[in-house]
């Protein structure tokens, strides 16, 4: 655990914020680089990035911040504290897809082939942006005896270190989704397979968590909203499939 990147005094830059920076500038040049070869105006992808980046942002950190009510209702102030840790990527799924179905309506461009290319874009920087949680020593594990557990400074054992299992992942995820855009699929296919990849990922990667409190469904919040994220994944894959061409 090394939080701390850069500290000039009492100014300091976490490496959480390093990674999540790293993360969203490789998604956003795979995002770009992608969306040129489909024929997409290079005015049209910045603004359109722009939007989701901060989209994503917002609510990332809202559904953190509803995930973990108690805390901030005790610490109001630390809600717009985000450099050392503070981001749900199920929020900001969610709050990208309103904001595309929204602005499609209004820009007039094809819906499921730009969330195709988001997604093929998302993988690959969720997993650097965990790279940062790890350093951060946040998202940890539960207490483990096997060869990968980890000791954190704040630990009294080793833990598993959940953070590096959502990295390994997501990069096993994002080279799947690329085998299947080189495929030239349905458009909303990549998509749909990427919910249902982020969402089964989160969910069982989240019953080894040792930092969230369940509900009372005995879930955590994150796995309540990966269940609902896989079942519109599944709807979405089963709607393209049957729909008429």
């Amino acid at each position: 655990m090394h939080p701390e990147f850069l500290k000039i005094g009492s100014f300091v830059i976490y490496w959480y914020g390093v990674f999540v920076a790293a993360g969203v500038l490789v998604g956003g040049f795979i995002f770009q680089k992608t969306s040129y070869r489909q024929g997409y105006s290079p005015q049209f992808i910045s603004n359109l990035l722009f939007f989701v980046v901060i989209w994503g942002l917002l609510g990332g950190r809202a559904l953190h911040i509803l995930v973990h009510l108690s805390y901030y209702y005790r610490n109001p102030f630390d809600i717009i504290r985000i450099r050392n840790g503070g981001l749900a990527v199920e929020g900001a799924v969610i709050t990208v897809l309103i904001f595309l179905n929204i602005y499609s309506r209004i820009k007039k461009f094809n819906t499921r082939e730009m969330l195709d290319i988001i997604a093929l874009s998302t993988p690959l920087g969720q997993a650097i942006g965990r790279l940062g949680c790890f350093l951060n020593g946040c998202c940890y594990g539960r207490p483990t005896g096997i060869f990968s557990g980890v000791k954190f400074p704040f630990s009294a054992e080793k833990v598993h270190p959940t953070q590096l299992y959502y990295s390994a992942l997501y990069i096993l995820l994002f080279f799947f989704l690329k085998s299947l855009y080189k495929r030239r699929l349905k458009p909303g296919i990549v998509f749909s397979s990427y919910i249902l990849g982020f969402s089964l990922i989160r969910y069982l990667v989240d019953m080894l968590r040792g930092d969230l409190s369940p509900t009372f469904t005995g879930l955590y919040p994150t796995q309540v909203v990966a269940i609902v994220l896989f079942i519109i994944g599944v709807t979405s894959l089963l709607r393209i499939f049957f729909e008429r061409r």
